[in-house]
């Protein structure tokens, strides 16, 4: 789905897939196709909302598509995103399970060891998260972290 509606295959590959599921926050596409995943009566009664796209790196914000089609539903995307399950990162929260729904935050660990904060930056938080799949990171403190401390 994009915007509501759905997502013709006029000249989708991988790297589209693979351009997406990162936009969405996960490393890659495990699988895509095309054609009825609903019944149709259900699936008509989405909008076409995306067709033509064209990705030449692997960045969404490259990509080039019309939100205008010439498509019909039996030419939907099924996507199927996944990501790294052997993370050295992860984020917990305050019980120390890890967070698994947006927002994604908490407290970090590396090889289940916090992480010092000493020279860790926003940089540090955007390498760290796209390393998890996520797109981006940035750091906070606050508050709102005061269950965290020891």
């Amino acid at each position: 789905m994009w915007n509501g509606g759905t997502v013709c295959d006029d000249n989708f590959d991988t790297n589209i897939a693979d351009n997406i599921c990162r936009e969405l926050g996960f490393n890659r596409s495990a699988s895509w196709s095309s054609g009825y995943m609903l019944d149709s009566e259900t699936q008509d009664n989405f909008a076409i909302n995306l067709d033509d796209i064209s990705c030449e790196t692997n960045n969404w914000e490259e990509c080039t598509y019309n939100t205008e089609h010439n498509c019909g539903h039996s030419e939907d995307i099924k996507l199927s995103c996944i990501r790294n399950v052997e993370f050295k990162f992860r984020l917990v929260d305050q019980a120390g399970i890890d967070v698994m729904k947006a927002p994604f935050s908490g407290l970090l660990l590396f090889n289940n060891q916090t992480v010092c904060d000493d020279s860790f930056d926003n940089t540090a938080a955007n390498a760290v998260c796209r390393s998890m799949g996520y797109y981006m990171g940035s750091i906070y403190s606050g508050p709102e972290l005061e269950g965290y401390n020891n």
